[in-house]
């Protein structure tokens, strides 16, 4: 039986279509089921944060707080917890109560860097020298220094803290014209080491500056701001944005005054949890947000790469990122440390998540701990996570013996009087300790001790606990070009340390302080002993004296050195939150003190040398005054090697 050829082709659509509809309905139920999953994953995540922060609300004593979330292109979590004002009152608005987010103000930097540099006006891998105008950068003799070096933090400056605030917001937009006196000195080869410089990212605005032909923050807010909708964000800000300015407290809760700072590039950021939120969308969207784009895919990928490290296995840094491995999961973050605020952005780029947290007070330091609760929870699949491996030698493995020795952190000043801000300060300890280095941690919160084995590698280590479980981070020691070790990195690339010289590691300057001090003890007991001897003899009279004119310069060169040092003690204590503006002429005028007293030391020099051939000084007392002017001369080299003797600002 032969049916019509239009019942055929009826029935035929009447099964495509019941087919189609199937389709979609099932398509419907997938879509349904994934809103639903997702929506219970933001709910989840919602709990988890608050239940989080509300913590550390409570135990740090944090007035306010803004948290943002991104993930998968849109923003899953945006929330405000406390106060603006603690005095004030007033919620904290995630969409407009603005904070100042120090460091990551270097992420924009480097954003307008790179978009000055997609348009040709810039590059990357160019002596900055020939960017400058009227001025350069010191030590040339240490070759080029480029973009890439500042965006990295690879320049090799000097750290620097004094002096670095402005007055006035007007002086704040116009610190590029302040930098050629506020540039620290090199230390070493662009590309050889990492060490966080603020001063080599104000360097990098000024250059924004000008090849954008506007001012900082007015390029800013054009290349970046403007594009992602980011109203509430700014550079040197407003009168009338501030007024909407969460207001900064110090660890102790009491209000912290707003500050300018000539390094604005670096740190003079404002902005919302909301605007962050944009901006890590597009930073996550390879440079887009919607139908707008502040970067080419390649270069918003660039930021996010690793662009320097001393060896694969220690955590580099991209363009304003520092990497950070959490728990297996690599991931991109930046801190924010400020007079009164604290502010913290991680990314995860692999996992398309992104989160950023501000508050209204100073040095929170729980970063790491965010980072870990929330990659624990929600970033890890099944499959990461990772089981317990214990350390086994690996060969015949022989340490060498010279990665012994002490080291510092490598942000200090080299070549200034804040050097001495690193006076008994925290130092590192390496010494073996079997077929294992023992690295033990001195001052600050007291001695800690860590565990690290060969990781079969020369020069490079793995931290193991004390039951011999292997952890995560890895040290690696750096060799010059005569392959002497001289620096070492712990984890990650911010932390890294200088290998010091015996006159400067803990041991060595106890030595010196402590010499020094007996020496005055000495030359103090000495004056009294020799004054009650020659107390019943004349001037004239021949025979066994002391030599009182020698105990006396002594005891006084001791005195004012003693002054010199209780008056810097004083003023940093008194003052010291003065330097980051200005150091006040009356310290300044503190440092002739030890100019009179190399003089004192001079003349005590000649005296002790033409008393070598009088013959009414005992030659015991002759060789005791000799080894105590050898050791005041030590002390004023001491001071020169701390960059105390003289005015060196």
């Amino acid at each position: 039986m032969r049916f019509p050829r239009k019942i055929i082709f009826a029935a035929c659509a009447l099964v495509m279509a019941s087919l189609a509809l199937c389709g979609t309905s099932q398509a419907a139920v997938s879509r349904t089921a994934q809103d639903r999953r997702a929506a219970e994953e933001r709910r989840e995540f919602a709990s988890f944060i608050d239940g989080f922060l509300a913590g550390i609300q409570k135990e740090l004593h944090v007035p306010g707080m803004a948290f943002v979330a991104v993930r998968g292109g849109e923003i899953i979590y945006l929330k405000g917890y406390g106060l603006a004002d603690a005095a004030k009152g007033g919620s904290v608005d995630p969409e407009r109560t603005l904070y100042r987010v120090g460091s990551i103000s270097k992420i924009i930097t480097a954003a307008a860097v790179l978009q000055l540099t997609e348009r040709g006006r810039l590059d990357l891998d160019e002596d900055v020298g020939t960017y400058l105008r009227r001025w350069t950068l010191s030590d040339s003799t240490l070759g080029p220094v480029t973009l890439r070096n500042l965006l990295t933090h690879t320049g090799g400056f000097d750290d620097k803290r004094y002096e670095i605030c402005a007055p006035t917001s007007d002086d704040e937009r116009h610190f590029a014209s302040r930098l050629p006196k506020l540039m620290p000195a090199r230390y070493t080869p662009a590309g050889h080491s990492y060490c966080f410089s603020n001063m080599g990212y104000a360097l990098a605005g000024s250059i924004v500056e000008r090849y954008s032909r506007q001012n900082f923050a007015s390029a800013a807010r054009k290349y970046i701001f403007e594009p992602l909708g980011m109203e509430h964000s700014a550079f040197a800000p407003s009168e009338e944005l501030l007024t909407a300015l969460a207001a900064g407290h110090g660890a102790d809760g009491a209000p912290v005054a707003y500050t300018y700072r000539y390094d604005m590039p670096a740190n003079g950021m404002v902005t919302t949890a909301a605007d962050m939120g944009r901006f890590m969308l597009a930073q996550l969207g390879e440079g887009a947000l919607g139908k707008k784009r502040i970067l080419p895919a390649t270069y918003a990928n660039s930021m996010l790469r690793r662009h320097f490290s001393p060896h694969p296995l220690i955590d580099g840094t991209g363009l304003a990122y520092a990497e950070k491995s959490v728990l297996g999961v690599r991931t991109l973050q930046q801190s924010g440390k400020l007079p009164g605020y604290s502010s913290f952005l991680m990314l995860a780029p692999d996992k398309k998540f992104g989160l950023f947290f501000a508050a209204n007070i100073a040095d929170l330091g729980f970063e790491n701990d965010l980072a870990e609760a929330v990659t624990r929870r929600f970033l890890l699949a099944s499959g990461d996570v990772r089981g317990e491996l214990r350390y086994e030698p690996v060969g015949t493995t022989e340490i060498p013996a010279e990665v012994e020795g002490w080291y510092r952190h490598n942000r200090i000043s080299r070549h200034t009087a804040e050097k001495a801000r690193n006076i008994l300060g925290p130092q590192l300890r390496i010494a073996v300790d079997g077929d294992m280095l023992l690295l033990t941690r001195k001052g600050g919160a007291g001695e800690t001790k860590e565990w690290w084995a060969p990781a079969g590698e020369p020069d490079l280590f793995r931290q193991v606990d004390e039951n011999g479980r292997l952890l995560d981070g890895y040290m690696f020691f750096e060799r010059g070009a005569g392959g002497a070790v001289e620096g070492m990195t712990l984890r990650d690339v911010y932390y890294t340390y200088d290998k010091l010289p015996q006159t400067e590691t803990y041991p060595g300057q106890v030595a010196q302080i402590g010499l020094f001090l007996l020496t005055a003890a000495v030359s103090l007991f000495g004056l009294l002993l020799g004054l009650a001897i020659n107390r019943n003899r004349l001037p004239w009279e021949k025979g066994l004296r002391a030599a009182t004119e020698l105990w006396t310069l002594s005891t006084l060169f001791c005195l004012m050195q003693g002054f010199f040092a209780i008056g810097l003690l004083l003023a940093n204590r008194w003052l010291g939150g003065e330097f980051a503006t200005f150091v006040p002429y009356q310290v300044k005028a503190l440092f002739v003190i030890p100019l009179l007293a190399g003089i004192l030391l001079a003349w005590l020099w000649f005296r002790f040398l033409a008393s070598t051939i009088n013959p009414d000084h005992h030659w015991a007392e002759k060789l005791l005054l000799l080894a105590i002017v050898c050791v005041e001369t030590g002390y004023m080299l001491f001071l020169a090697n701390w960059r105390l003797l003289g005015f060196m600002f």
